[in-house]
């Protein structure tokens, strides 16, 4: 471990890609945060890594994700189960349990919302299906309004949503079968009852699984030919040099000289039970990898010497600089923000020189480098009205990219089958705008921020209530963007629903204004966008 430089209190971290050597465990995950509210509600904790998937407890009165209330305060123990990402050495376990315990406090409300009548039960497709249902309909207030929705989801893996004032869009993922979800509305006071809806949700398979649904990330092949498999979604059973060749273990050294491609054919069993059509089949999938040679030295994080990189209060990463090839992009994008200043590791690729070194003109390079991020304050909201597009991106509402280029850079090598745009091109703007093949959904959820002038709402949070908590976007199972996040429309105009493009453009006077937003509820980017000139102006 190296300072970047004398003065630097934050530390670089070289490693040359290699397999990981680092087990994910709890301590690293290090949950906190959580809470249960006196009607049983389960508020999930934050984790440093890993993604929270499921979770349960052996209470008897534990159901569907919540609890019973209780009469006097109990201690719960909840056992979450958490991703565990590729760059650990344990990632082939792809999941790791944890348990938190925290203390559920007695019922004591009085008066507050009530229920009017019972939210219907609902029936989705996997993959992308999704529903909206205004609450307003199902809740009653009592002596005050409804302040907020919340949503107990102990079936991540199934659904995710999130709520726009007081819609509640629910968005099927790949995996079949019948779950219960929660709502609650609350009034704000402590001292009233809030009320509850259970919503029932039946979800059938309607995906079959392809190289679209692969997800091939990472991998290599060293220039002695030692395979390294790529992570992706499903089971690897088999590498090969041709497609439907014999399967290899290894590949020969490369004493060219230079860099070489080499695409390797892999087999891989779809995963049963997920909402795929074809679960238990093999699938061959391909990869295109850069061999370096071994005649020459090869170019390393070492030598590249990344400086000067640093995270901000907001999370927002500083580049810096690298003494011998060039920063190509770094991941994640960006951090949220937090209360206690916090250890982060962000990755950078770097692009080796031209020549001078084996990989030269190869692949780039992983250089991990671990910082700190200071604390910051509460989340900045606001109450200037707007209105958003999100609805997945079966029904063109959000984008992970808005431009081609984005998506090249940050997946130079392309996903699951190569090419510019590969299985992907309903998740970037661009694409859909050139080839004219389906209306993007306008701007019609309520959204409030910071600022009537879009630009300067970068670096605050979006609600869905005036002053309210920030709006928190799922994580959805396809998504590709490298932090989470994605790109919405946005308008001081409520649109009607079913508007073609140039109905939209002429609507908002030839220009359409973008934000990318972070799961958190944080605006990063703000765009101008002509839909029908297809140009892309960013704003801040």
């Amino acid at each position: 471990m190296t300072k970047i430089n004398i003065r630097s209190p934050y530390y670089l971290n070289y490693s040359e890609p290699a397999l990981p050597s680092v087990a994910l465990d709890c301590t690293l995950i290090n949950l906190r945060g959580l809470q249960i509210d006196q009607f049983g509600n389960v508020t999930l904790p934050t984790s440093d890594y890993g993604v929270i998937k499921s979770y349960t407890s052996t209470d008897i009165d534990f159901a569907d994700g919540k609890f019973s209330t209780v009469v006097s305060s109990t201690s719960r123990t909840i056992t979450f189960t958490i991703s565990i990402p590729s760059n650990f050495s344990n990632s082939g376990n792809e999941t790791i349990d944890c348990s938190d315990t925290v203390t559920q406090p007695a019922y004591v409300c009085t008066g507050g919302v009530t229920l009017n009548g019972s939210i219907p039960s609902q029936s989705l497709d996997t993959g992308g299906d999704s529903v909206s249902i205004d609450l307003s309909i199902y809740f009653t207030a009592g002596a005050d309004p409804i302040s907020s929705y919340s949503v107990t989801n102990s079936y991540t893996t199934f659904v995710s949503t999130s709520i726009g004032y007081n819609t509640l869009n629910i968005y099927s993922l790949n995996k079949t079968g019948v779950i219960n979800i929660f709502v609650e509305a609350s009034d704000g006071n402590p001292l009233t009852c809030n009320a509850t809806q259970s919503i029932s949700i039946t979800l059938s398979a309607n995906v079959t699984y392809d190289c679209n649904y692969a997800y091939l990330t990472g991998g290599g092949i060293s220039n002695t030919g030692v395979i390294t498999n790529p992570s992706v979604n499903g089971t690897i059973t088999a590498v090969k040099d041709t497609s439907g060749g014999t399967t290899i273990t290894s590949y020969p050294a490369n004493n060219t000289g230079s860099a070489r491609s080499v695409t390797l054919y892999f087999d891989i069993t779809v995963p049963t039970g997920v909402g795929y059509t074809n679960g238990g089949a093999t699938v061959e999938c391909f990869k295109t990898f850069t061999q370096s040679s071994t005649s020459l030295p090869e170019f390393t994080c070492e030598v590249a010497t990344l400086t000067n990189q640093a995270i901000a209060e907001n999370g927002t990463i500083k580049v810096g600089q690298t003494n011998v090839g060039t920063i190509a992009s770094f991941s994640p994008l960006s951090f949220s923000s937090v209360s206690v200043d916090t250890q982060r590791t962000v990755t950078f690729q770097i692009t080796p020189p031209a020549s001078g070194y084996a990989n030269s003109g190869g692949s780039n390079i992983s250089c991990p480098v671990t910082m700190i991020q200071p604390s910051s304050a509460q989340p900045t909201t606001g109450n200037k009205l707007w209105y958003y597009s999100y609805n997945h991106w079966e029904f063109g509402g959000d984008f992970a990219f808005l431009t081609i280029d984005q998506f090249n850079q940050a997946y130079p090598n392309g996903i699951a089958g190569g090419g510019n745009i590969p299985n992907f091109d309903n998740r970037v703007l661009e694409y859909i705008l050139n080839s004219g093949s389906r209306t993007i959904l306008p701007p019609m959820f309520v959204l409030y921020l910071v600022s009537d002038n879009i630009a300067d709402n970068v670096g605050t949070y979006a609600s869905g209530l005036p002053l309210g908590q920030p709006i928190l976007f799922p994580l959805l199972s396809d998504q590709i963007n490298p932090t989470g996040g994605f790109y919405i429309m946005v308008s001081k105009m409520q649109f009607p629903r079913n508007l073609t493009l140039d109905q939209i453009d002429e609507a908002a006077g030839g220009v359409t204004y973008w934000v990318k937003i972070e799961t958190t509820g944080l605006i990063t980017e703000v765009w101008a966008i002509n839909l029908m000139e297809v140009t892309f102006q960013r704003l801040a």
